[in-house]
């Protein structure tokens, strides 16, 4: 719904200053203002989400630091990932001989944090500057207790490799003394936007198709990106979808979406990935059949995540929704074991409907890859999108 914000007298004076007298002017005439000058401002859905984000920071920064805003309670949205205890010693002994730049442990992080930003399955994450910056850069770090940082480890050798727009962007980790314990930092790139999963509850009933089609197309050029390095994600959804603000001259809704949270992916072909069975990893109600029935980990599984993602974008509403919150049994049983996909509403448009129904295709060798995607009707425009200089391929 569009907001009309009016600009009072009072408020116009502030603006355009006070008018002179006729004896203090140089002969200068000022035509007569209306009575009641109303001045009207309409607002898109996503620059009110701008505007809200920007509130909630301030509020939160007049507040105690560290306080996390209350959000719904998602009994089923935390990740999982069935881990043995050779990897996990694996992933610390192999990270503990290259923590700082000098090789040591440091006795106090370099890092200051001030907001808890939100919380994981494996991890915190933090609004920080750096001690040593002069010009107190804003990063996001993500801190897990040492003895319990093997995800975030994994995720730090996996997004070091990594360089794209749309990809969150690591500058680094620590591993630094936290009170009688250690902590493991990975120091990354802070997204003001916060997540897509904030902008969908902002905007109830959906986003606009122009506004999703635009999402949609950086999500696929991430993925696109990651799959070309051999690494699946394992864990697409709202919540790792971060909005970058960009400038409107290139974005008119003003964010970039920029994919995170690579403590599940795997990478093809290596040792731990395998002949790509018996994994069991992601959010279950996210997970394609082959992954929650078969713990089958291949290209095709973030693209149905993808999908549920772009479905909650058009309705507002939670993926399976109307099935409730169901125990992990009830979801292999419901996902892995039935010939049922996503509700998708008949109010979309035809071209989103079916977009959605390519990517929810149960058998994961007849899913829609990312180049047919990328080329639906859907997606597809005569116009290039761009997004701070960067054109989509």
């Amino acid at each position: 719904m569009d907001i009309e914000s009016e600009i009072s007298m009072s408020s116009y004076f502030k603006r355009y200053g006070q008018i002179s007298d006729s004896s203090s002017s140089n002969n200068s005439m000022i035509p007569p203002l209306p009575q009641n000058p109303i001045f009207t401002v309409k607002l898109s859905p996503i620059m009110l989400h701008l505007r809200r984000c920007s509130r909630k920071i301030k509020k939160k920064k007049l507040t105690q630091p560290l306080l996390k805003k209350k959000k719904k309670k998602k009994s089923i949205s935390s990740s999982v990932k069935f881990l043995s205890r050779g990897s996990f010693n694996a992933a610390v002994q192999k990270r503990s001989t290259t923590v700082t730049r000098n090789g040591g442990v440091r006795k106090v992080s370099s890092w200051v944090k001030s907001r808890l930003l939100g919380e994981g399955g494996y991890a915190s994450v933090y609004l920080a500057t750096s001690k040593d910056d002069r010009y107190k850069t804003e990063r996001a770090i993500k801190s897990a207790e040492l003895s319990k940082a093997s995800s975030l480890m994994h995720e730090g050798r996996i997004l070091k490799r990594l360089q794209s727009p749309f990809v969150i962007s690591c500058y680094g980790d620590e591993i630094a003394r936290e009170g009688t314990g250690h902590e493991y930092n990975l120091v990354l790139e802070y997204c003001a936007g916060q997540c897509l999963v904030d902008l969908i509850e902002d905007n109830h009933g959906g986003l606009s198709e122009f506004d999703v089609k635009q999402f949609s197309r950086d999500v696929l050029s991430g993925l696109s990106y990651i799959h070309s390095r051999n690494i699946v994600h394992c864990d697409i959804k709202p919540d790792n979808l971060l909005l970058s603000p960009v400038d409107h001259r290139f974005r008119f809704n003003g964010y970039l979406i920029k994919i995170a949270d690579f403590g599940l992916s795997m990478e093809k072909g290596s040792v731990e990935y395998g002949n790509g069975c018996g994994h069991m990893r992601g959010t279950t109600r996210y997970m394609a059949p082959e992954l929650i029935g078969h713990g089958v980990v291949d290209f095709g599984v973030d693209i149905w995540a993808f999908g549920c993602s772009v479905l909650e974008m058009l309705t507002g509403q939670m993926v399976w929704g109307e099935h409730g919150d169901l125990v992990f049994d009830d979801w292999v049983k419901l996902i892995g074991h039935t010939d049922l996909i996503p509700r998708i509403s008949s109010r979309l448009s035809e071209e989103a409907q079916d977009f959605l129904r390519r990517c929810f295709v149960k058998e994961p060798g007849s899913r829609w890859r990312i180049n047919e995607l990328m080329n639906h009707p859907f997606l597809y425009s005569d116009v290039d999108f761009s997004h701070n200089g960067f054109v989509y391929d």
